[in-house]
């Protein structure tokens, strides 16, 4: 979607710098041309001509909760310019003279930062420099980090790539009072290593000003091209933290954005995944073995995962037999998804990975397994590059329910039709000549980038994101590739701040590896498996199938949010005919209590994420941040695996108090904030009301604790370390599948609190020993 929708940051596309590069490949023969799955010639742009910088942009805003339009040109008027806090111009050399003098008008006002990346036609006295040249280089270029900036010294690598080989930059002086971050250098020669490369040094990288930054080469355009395919990073890929290499070019950018004075957009944002600090996505492709060690494990605990099923009709690993068996089990839980496990391997090209042959795959597959497919996951590393970029348009336009797939991780590849006998990978599915092969020794997940993003259909006649999300992965990981994916460090030291926030996490399990003795020293692969899980809730991840990672990924991006009053005001409105619900805002500003017109919302965890209430179709919520505090009872309680809090509200006019559940199973659910001497009434749904005394609970802590006085009186939401106030109640779900359920919660007053609670005390079993 490009167009402005009134949020506070904005990443540009110029459509006249896109059909400049356009014309320009055309001109230099840059180009691919092949015939479609419409059956219709399409001319695909290569290399820095594709313009992926502006994809690139938008994957580090939303790595980094920042929601962002992406605005065309012709579209950034003033009026836009006004409600900017900050715009990204990512690799626009082409801008319209008025646009120049639109944004030189906006970023004299004071209060907008510009944050311009690679090529550019501004004016180099609005970026802080003397001086601005495009130069030409024939190898990769990189950053190497100047003493003072952020990143320099023993924790950090002397240099990273940062740009792709034969992309120009700019040649760049700074202006006096700039300040220099980061030198820009080009790199040829053994690029082995960072230690065997011959490093040129070609001057200034990274400039700032009190209001702008400017980045003179095309890093943007780099992680926007390595994400879908676009550009074959592995002559580099594995010079530093492979695993995370990509993430720490974003890392840096992160940074850099604050660095301009962009830190209080941090202070108000929209989370994508609630309270929960990034994602574990499981996905097992299912082949042909009946082993549902891990099936049965993530029944019985609870875990969302994703099976990826092979169509028996379609690969040769599965017997109709044993995927009938598959869709059985994978069918009877909605947190277990069922999913297609698409081929890349059958045929020479492979059949379901250029023109219309994914469709026809995915087509097939779901009438022959008998459930709709949503997602899939590739089976092998066949790629063609643009083809299956073209053939994923083609599943796209014709059919609405799938939400993506899980394709970009390693590759045996066909890029732009040329196949090379000297390279090829064994095994079944070997055999046949291909451009390049991914080196698998230390990770598959080659962009080194943890979160989903929309690949881009980029020819000489459009520039189109397409619908559907994609990400990379990781397979059969042990426990120490585990430990270093969850950890996503990027400083080669500890004890630093090195890590990017709201990483998606893919694992890939086989099952029939769960018991393998061949696997963990005769243990299998299932150890791996609880181990992950256990790492991602000790590490407040949400842990969602494929399906429910991508849906929230459309929900988040679909919502509009702004703030108004410093972030004390803000906005969410839903423009879709869907519901959207299970969002949160993140709220670091000082507040004493949160309002939706009368109603206060009552579900603040850690003091700073609250939820918002859920969406219909076109709705809006306007919440206010005051400084007003409540005695009343709150849920602080975050979401979990088994029960996500919808709504929460206080009516202050009845104080009565209103929950909206999502929930499976029996689960527990603390109200903290009530009155430890009163009687309070539950009900859930229609079913009959009861009542609850609360429970006051101390940890040993707390009561060998030396007691202090002077405290003074306390209300009824204040925090004692140790000590817990709250009405303990279990909201009970389908064992299968998650329902909503209404909780309603009154306090009683007079006789009928006195009949309550002596109804509720004489029905306490009489104690028959001691606890020492």
């Amino acid at each position: 979607m490009i167009r402005s929708r009134g949020q506070d940051v904005a990443v540009l596309w110029s459509r006249r710098s896109r059909d400049a590069y356009a014309a320009d490949a055309v001109a230099r023969g840059h180009t691919y041309r092949f015939t479609d799955a419409w059956n219709r010639p399409r001319t695909w742009l290569k290399g820095e001509h594709a313009y992926l910088a502006p994809a690139g942009a938008a994957v580090l805003l939303g790595r980094c909760n920042l929601k962002h339009d992406l605005v065309e040109e012709a579209d950034l008027r003033d009026d836009v310019l006004a409600g900017l806090r900050a715009l990204l111009v990512p690799n626009a050399a082409h801008l319209d003279p008025d646009t120049i003098a639109r944004i030189e008008n906006w970023l004299a006002t004071g209060r907008g930062r510009l944050i311009v990346t690679g090529r550019t036609n501004l004016p180099p006295a609005l970026l802080g420099l003397a001086r601005s040249t495009p130069r030409a280089v024939t190898g990769y270029t990189g950053w190497r980090w100047l003493p003072g900036s952020p990143f320099a010294g023993p924790a950090w690598e002397p240099l990273y790539v940062s740009g792709y080989a034969g992309h120009a930059a700019q040649a760049v002086e700074p202006a006096p009072g700039s300040r220099v971050l980061a030198d820009l250098v080009e790199l040829t020669g053994d690029l082995t290593d960072a230690s065997t490369a011959t490093v040129t040094p070609l001057g200034p990288a990274i400039v700032l000003t009190a209001r702008t930054a400017y980045v003179a080469n095309q890093v943007l355009e780099l992680v926007g091209g390595m994400l879908q395919a676009h550009l074959n990073v592995e002559p580099v890929r594995h010079w530093a933290n492979p695993t995370h290499w990509g993430d720490t070019l974003l890392f840096f950018l992160r940074r850099l954005l604050q660095e301009a004075g962009l830190e209080d957009l941090w202070q108000t944002r929209l989370r994508s995944f609630g309270a929960h600090d990034g994602v574990l996505s499981f996905r097992h492709d299912v082949h042909g073995m009946r082993d549902y060690t891990f099936l049965d494990y993530q029944i019985e605990n609870l875990i969302p995962a994703t099976y990826d099923i092979e169509d028996p009709g379609f690969s040769t690993n599965i017997s109709a037999e044993m995927a009938a068996d598959w869709v059985a089990r994978t069918s009877g839980h909605d947190f277990i998804e069922p999913a297609l496990h698409n081929d890349s391997s059958i045929g020479d090209p492979p059949t379901a990975i250029h023109g219309r042959g994914l469709y026809e795959h995915v087509r097939d597959a779901a009438a022959r397994l008998g459930f709709p497919v949503y997602t899939c996951g590739r089976h092998a590393g066949g790629h063609m590059h643009p083809e299956t970029l073209d053939a994923m348009d083609y599943l796209y336009a014709h059919d609405a329910r799938v939400l993506g797939t899980c394709t970009f991780c390693y590759y045996h590849m066909i890029e732009y039709g040329v196949r090379n006998p000297a390279v090829m990978v064994g095994g079944l599915i070997g055999g046949k000549p291909l451009t390049y092969v991914t080196d698998v020794r230390r990770t598959i997940a080659t962009s080194g980038i943890w979160f989903p993003f929309h690949p881009v259909i980029t020819t000489d006649e459009e520039w189109r994101p397409l619908r559907g999300w994609d990400r990379t992965h990781e397979f059969d990981a042990a426990y120490e590739l585990v430990e270093t994916i969850f950890g996503g460090h990027s400083a080669r030291v500890p004890g630093v701040e090195d890590r990017l926030e709201n990483g998606v996490y893919s694992f890939q399990y086989h099952p029939e590896l769960a018991r393998d003795p061949s696997v963990n020293e005769g243990r299998g692969s299932l150890d791996y498996l609880r181990y992950a899980i256990n790492l991602a809730e000790r590490g407040n991840l949400w842990i969602a199938t494929q399906r429910d990672l991508y849906q929230r990924m459309a929900d988040y991006e679909e919502l509009v949010f702004t703030a108004r009053d410093e972030g004390r005001t803000v906005t969410v409105t839903n423009p879709t005919d869907r519901r959207i619900d299970g969002m949160v805002i993140e709220q670091r500003r000082p507040f004493g209590t949160v309002w939706d017109g009368e109603h206060e919302l009552v579900h603040v965890v850690r003091g700073a994420f609250v939820t918002v209430p859920p969406l219909p179709p076109g709705a809006s919520v306007t919440l206010a941040f005051r400084e007003e505090e409540a005695d009343a009872p709150i849920v602080r309680q975050p979401s979990n695996k088994g029960l996500t809090i919808l709504d929460a509200r206080r009516d202050p006019r009845t104080e009565r108090i209103a929950l909206r559940v999502r929930v499976c199973r029996a689960q527990p659910l603390a109200i903290e904030g009530v009155d430890p001497a009163g009687v309070y009434q539950v009900q859930v749904d229609e079913e009959a009301a009861y009542p609850v005394l609360p429970r006051v609970t101390r940890t040993i802590q707390a009561l060998l604790s030396r007691q202090t006085d002077g405290r003074g009186p306390q209300g009824h939401r204040a925090i004692v370390p140790g000590t817990l106030r709250f009405l303990d109640l279990s909201i009970r779900g389908d064992d299968a599948r998650f329902v909503e359920r209404t909780i309603r919660i009154r306090r009683l007053e007079g006789a009928e609190a006195d009949a309550a609670r002596a109804a509720l005390l004489a029905a306490v079993p009489a104690r028959t020993g001691r606890v020492t």
